[in-house]
């Protein structure tokens, strides 16, 4: 297995759960990613392939994720399951990584944060995952980047996915705020929230999730699975977009 992480990236993951690498990706490889995201979001509206949902602003209604995109692009197909992400993977796990579920947030102005969770209380079937955010956009503070706190071993008790008052007041948040060409890798177990993006552009963020490749291949079970429960849940004050109810947007039919 090739390393590609230093010592002290892998300390600094070890230590708190996130990795955030600068300027991991050439400018061309960001230009050819935002064009292939904008071909994915041009689906939301053309009956295309995929899931998307949507989401009401101030301005009125705005695209807030596209998922499901993997088997029906293969560019975005092939960064996502080769390269440069797959070897830091490897080496994060300690073994080969195979794709989860993947997923684009526009979060354009207006568009609404995700209250304080960890994925490993929505990801079902594999206990373990570790994440990658993309960025095409610059998150910021005012655009509502991510926030994370230190690692925790287990899953903290939360209701529907969302992580106690209390636990989330104590905890020590750090801001996350990226370029594009940046990569942020962030384990399952990591405490994370995003707020409102008050900014007059996009925060477009791609989230790329992946489980050790031992523990098998489960991603179509993962959108089966996703699928149905999306559908029981039915009407609600909020948009579900998430297994965990951690979206904090509002419903608008696409």
């Amino acid at each position: 297995m090739r390393a590609v992480l230093t010592d002290a990236q892998r300390a600094t993951w070890r230590a708190q759960g996130w990795l955030h690498i600068p300027a991991a990706l050439a400018v061309d490889a960001v230009a050819d990613l935002d064009s292939w995201i904008r071909e994915v979001e041009g689906w939301s509206t053309t009956d295309g392939p995929g899931m998307h949902h949507f989401e009401q602003t101030e301005t009125g209604p705005a695209i807030a994720r596209s998922e499901d995109f993997d088997p029906h692009h293969e560019s975005l197909s092939a960064f996502l399951r080769t390269g440069l992400l797959i070897d830091v993977l490897a080496e994060l796990f300690g073994e080969p990584a195979v794709l989860f579920k993947e997923k684009i947030n526009y979060k354009q102005p207006g568009g609404a944060g995700f209250a304080p969770h960890q994925d490993a209380t929505a990801y079902r079937f594999v206990d373990h995952h570790i994440s990658v955010m993309v960025p095409l956009d610059p998150a910021t503070v005012e655009s509502g980047c991510l926030f994370f706190a230190p690692i925790e071993p287990e899953a903290i008790a939360n209701t529907e996915g969302r992580m106690a008052p209390a636990w989330v007041e104590a905890a020590e948040w750090t801001a996350a705020p990226v370029e594009p060409g940046d990569l942020v890798f962030f384990d399952s177990y990591t405490p994370h929230h995003s707020g409102t993006n008050n900014s007059d552009r996009s925060r477009r963020v791609m989230y790329l999730t992946y489980n050790a490749a031992a523990r098998g291949d489960v991603r179509q079970r993962y959108y089966d699975d996703k699928k149905a429960l999306l559908a029981e849940a039915g009407d609600g004050e909020r948009v579900r977009i998430s297994v965990n109810d951690d979206f904090l947007g509002v419903p608008v039919e696409a």
